[in-house]
């Protein structure tokens, strides 16, 4: 191979990781575009709305994700990349929980207004909804690698139980009504699952 078709094939490649992480940085523009356009509000989620605040083209929206429900499902995966803690990575024992669990309460004492007023609106709840399913699924799996020795009935109950715990509503209340901040409630979130799940060993 001569040094000119080495030198083509890095250009080739430079040109597609730059298109690679222009199109992440566009799709990521239109993420933050729908949480301000779901902070005002809004009843109805506009497609033309959320390319307008994001500065790109109705196209170039549904290019990215295809129609508004897969843009809405993005939304959460989206808030976990702001924190740094990505959806897919579930917890499979409860130190590792306790760390992820400290991060997500350090976030929701992070967020700005913005995005709690996204997701207070009627869309973003039932955005939170559609979720709802998912995040159960993986609350089971990690109190299952913690504990494969839980019964599947209690098992149900338990991951109900750790989804609620874990929820940014519930962190508002351990802040707004104890005064406790991101640690302190994830001690008490913490301290509560691990007696729960002790005592069912027992």
């Amino acid at each position: 191979m001569s040094e000119i078709d080495v030198h083509e094939m890095n250009t080739r490649k430079y040109t597609s990781e730059l298109r690679v992480q222009q199109a992440e940085k566009t799709r990521e523009r239109i993420l933050d575009a729908l949480v301000e356009v779901l902070a005002e509000g809004v009843e109805s989620l506009s497609m033309p709305a959320v390319a307008e605040r994001a500065g790109v083209s109705v196209g170039t929206v549904y290019r990215h994700f295809g129609d508004k429900a897969a843009l809405l499902k993005a939304l959460y995966a989206h808030a976990g990349r702001r924190t740094g803690i990505e959806v897919e990575s579930i917890p499979r024992t409860l130190d590792e929980l306790d760390d992820v669990l400290r991060r997500v309460f350090q976030h929701f004492e992070d967020t700005d207004d913005l995005m709690r007023a996204a997701f207070a609106s009627r869309i973003g709840r039932e955005v939170r909804i559609e979720q709802t399913a998912e995040r159960l699924e993986g609350m089971t799996q990690t109190l299952r690698s913690t504990n494969p020795s839980i019964p599947s009935d209690q098992l149900e109950h338990l991951a109900r139980l750790m989804f609620i715990l874990t929820t940014s509503d519930v962190y508002m209340q351990w802040k707004d009504r104890l005064g406790l901040d991101p640690e302190d409630a994830a001690d008490e979130v913490m301290w509560t699952l691990r007696a729960v799940i002790r005592g069912i060993g027992e």
